[in-house]
């Protein structure tokens, strides 16, 4: 019975001591004291039966007595431990912040690890955030500069395509008008060279009609040979002068209309027939006039005389009256007639 006994109350003492070690440290601790004492009381006991006892069952409780002795100390050895694993146990709970919430000081730092991973986790996040709305204001005003610049770009380009385009305009035309203005101008030049080359023609054939027709011998000697051939004429002279053409009715208007502020008279004309004379010519060229007056023809009859010219393409006849001021039976047409009409009008009557 007292083994037994023993058993049980070591039973309710490692019992005892399990809960006191999971409640607390320092429970566990008292524990340990009370098992040593119980201990200690428990091998007493078994020393004073062993002496109540007799041989054999001294030696029977001796055996049984130390058999219980080593079985109790190695159930204390095992207490022990299971106290040691406890402790040990507390201590890795209090170190690792103290599910039970016994511990303050692990929860205190517990409580701050996660209170600083929770601000480190909010400042995280509250920088994305600001970092986001960054990138997006960033990105928002990137297109609208890149959407300005590329608007400017095209209204430049735009306004250089616009200013091209009338320079290009404005160059066509004026290549147009130049090209036509050149054109003009080669047309006038080749009519000019054309009519050029034919007046140039039209002298040439008049020379060498002149020439042709310009035999000194071909009107004979006359009245118009000598030195003195204003004196040799046959007929009535030296009554025409000037005079007479500034009575003729036609002459002062057409006369101012015309430009010709006097008609030739008979000093340059006889100065004219003289140097012909000297030099064998049978014609002069009328003062201010496109015709040649082939002196020898002149004939006198009256107040009317008939004559030959060359007005540069053909030799014709003419007949004149000197004191009525007309050619072929009318008024000069022209200034070149009526230069015409007053040299033949001298060499036939001038003084």
């Amino acid at each position: 019975m007292t083994i037994n006994t023993r058993r049980a109350s070591q039973r309710r003492l490692a019992g005892l001591l399990g809960l006191a070690l999971a409640l607390q440290p320092a429970a566990g601790l008292a524990a340990i004291g009370t098992e040593s004492a119980a201990t200690t009381s428990t091998s007493e006991e078994l020393q004073l039966a062993q002496r109540r006892g007799g041989g054999g069952g001294s030696r029977g409780g001796s055996r049984s007595g130390s058999r219980s002795s080593s079985r109790s100390s190695s159930r204390s050895r095992s207490s022990s431990r299971s106290s040691s694993r406890s402790r040990s146990s507390s201590r890795s709970s209090s170190r690792s912040g103290g599910r039970t919430g016994f511990s303050n000081y692990s929860g205190s730092r517990s409580g701050s690890r996660s209170s600083n991973r929770s601000s480190s986790r909010q400042t995280t996040r509250s920088n994305r955030q600001g970092q986001a709305r960054t990138n997006s204001t960033n990105r928002q005003s990137n297109r609208q500069s890149t959407r300005s610049n590329r608007q400017g770009q095209a209204r430049t380009n735009s306004t250089n395509r616009q200013n091209n385009r009338q320079s290009t305009r404005s160059d066509r035309q004026n290549q147009v008008r130049n090209n036509s203005s050149n054109r003009q101008n080669n047309r006038t030049d080749r009519v000019n060279s054309r009519q050029n080359n034919r007046t140039d023609r039209v002298n040439d054939r008049s020379k060498t009609r002149r020439d042709a027709i310009n035999n000194w011998d071909r009107y004979g000697k006359g009245w118009y040979s000598g030195n003195n051939w204003y004196n040799n004429r046959p007929w009535n002279s030296g009554w025409y002068g000037g005079s007479y053409y500034n009575n003729w009715g036609w002459y002062p208007g057409r006369a101012a209309a015309w430009g010709v502020a006097s008609l030739a008279t008979f000093g340059v004309i006889n100065s004219l027939v003289n140097t012909a004379q000297s030099n064998e010519v049978s014609y002069i060229v009328v003062p201010d006039s496109e015709y040649s007056l082939y002196y020898p023809s002149v004939t006198a009859t009256g107040d009317v005389v008939t004559f030959e010219a060359d007005d540069g393409d053909s030799t014709a006849r003419f007949y004149a009256d000197c004191r009525q001021g007309t050619i072929n039976g009318g008024t000069p047409g022209n200034a070149n007639e009526a230069q015409l009409l007053n040299a033949a009008c001298q060499v036939a009557f001038g003084q």
